[in-house]
């Protein structure tokens, strides 16, 4: 005979159906805040074959990397540039999927509001990189922030298929003086002192600390433009160290190479007499790698809201002069000897752990991207 249950036991039923049906409900409830939170922040989908991708500075040096390595990927490319003749120059060399427009100002009000017309994702690129500073704000910082801003506020208005940004900032927007050895920069650091040393001498300012500056102000005012504005599309920023590699864009006279390509020609040709030891954090990167790092970074879903610091290891200019000077043996009168073997070594160190993770980089080595920069450089004017 089945006995009836007393009232206690009813009780002790109806409190744990009560519990139930309380955990069930935040179970609900949970669920219905992890869908929503999903919606919010849903990264942007991998784009399907032929997408039109925008590359802003699309003739220079990185961002002709990037460019091509979207082209050889299936995708359409357009880019701005401020000279015809040379981006004829790259419209030969890719052909049809690749299109051009003008944009002769950067920082000009508009000046990418019809280049971001039906675009399906942003590399923006152009900025600024040089020493030829005589006012850091109006060479340097002020160019790099309005450009910036200009072609964010340009997608926000005219970008209806923009879904993700990727911008080109640097390891100097992350690279504060460190106390002491052995620290290890990482994509949550950020350089205060850049700004703060343009801020305290004005025109005084090293040229090396107002371009730091500059890239710096220019990164935070697009995390700032994200974070106000809440636009469709979501944001990436790659932080590369010092690039070297070779060059894709037309170059016709030395005196106009990148900064970093430079060094490597001066040490070829003879103008570089001595050999600076390395900065405390000094680092390189192959231009090959940081353009792959662009294009991953588009792809990958999980990469959005995220910096990237790009970057292969430490290393000392003696290293180059070193694997230079074994390279070429015929051109050791000209390529400084230095101290062999010596001050290779940083007192801080770059992460790219994050990069390598999340944007499936595998960085190439010194050795090579030296060679294939100086083969490079030795083919295009030291052959003639």
């Amino acid at each position: 005979m089945i006995k009836s249950p007393t009232i206690t036991q009813g009780l002790t039923l109806l409190r744990n159906f009560g519990r139930l049906a309380y955990v069930i409900k935040l179970v609900i409830r949970a669920q219905a805040q992890k869908s929503r939170y999903n919606k919010q922040t849903k990264a942007m989908p991998t784009p399907a074959p032929q997408s039109l991708i925008l590359v802003t500075g699309v003739t220079g040096y990185l961002a002709a990397h990037v460019a091509e390595q979207l082209l050889d990927k299936g995708y359409r490319v357009r880019g701005t540039a401020r000279t015809a003749s040379k981006a004829e120059y790259l419209k030969k060399k890719w052909g049809d999927r690749f299109e051009w427009v003008n944009v002769s100002d950067l920082i000009e009000d508009g000046a990418f509001d019809e280049a971001v017309k039906d675009v399906d994702g942003i590399m923006h690129v152009a900025s600024p990189f040089h020493y030829n500073v005589s006012d850091p704000y109006k060479d340097l910082i002020e160019p790099a922030r309005k450009g910036t801003l200009s072609l964010l506020s340009a997608a926000l208005k005219n970008g209806k298929k923009v879904q993700r940004i990727v911008i080109t900032s640097s390891f100097a927007a992350c690279a504060e003086p460190k106390d002491g050895s052995g620290y290890i920069y990482t994509e949550k650091d950020w350089n205060e002192f850049s700004i703060k040393e343009v801020e305290q001498k004005g025109k005084e300012t090293s040229p090396q600390q107002a371009y730091r500056a500059s890239k710096s102000e220019a990164e935070r005012v697009a995390w700032d433009f994200i974070k106000e504005k809440k636009p469709q599309f979501d944001l990436v920023t790659i932080n590369p160290t010092f690039i070297f590699g070779p060059i894709l864009h037309q170059v016709e006279d030395p005196k106009d190479l990148n900064t970093s390509v430079a060094f490597v020609y001066k040490m070829l040709t003879g103008e570089t007499k001595e050999i600076a030891a390395p900065a405390p954090s000094q680092a390189f990167v192959d231009v090959r790698d940081v353009a792959k790092a662009h294009v991953n970074a588009i792809e990958k879903e999980e990469a959005g809201g995220k910096r990237f610091l790009t970057t292969s290891a430490q290393f000392g200019f003696q290293q180059v002069a070193d694997i230079l000077r074994a390279k070429y043996p015929e051109l050791k009168d000209k390529i400084p000897e230095g101290k062999p073997g010596q001050n290779y070594s940083t007192t801080h160190s770059v992460s790219n752990e994050e990069a390598k993770r999340v944007l499936n980089i595998e960085f190439m080595g010194l050795e090579k991207t030296i060679v294939d920069t100086a083969e490079d450089l030795k083919e295009k004017f030291l052959q003639k």
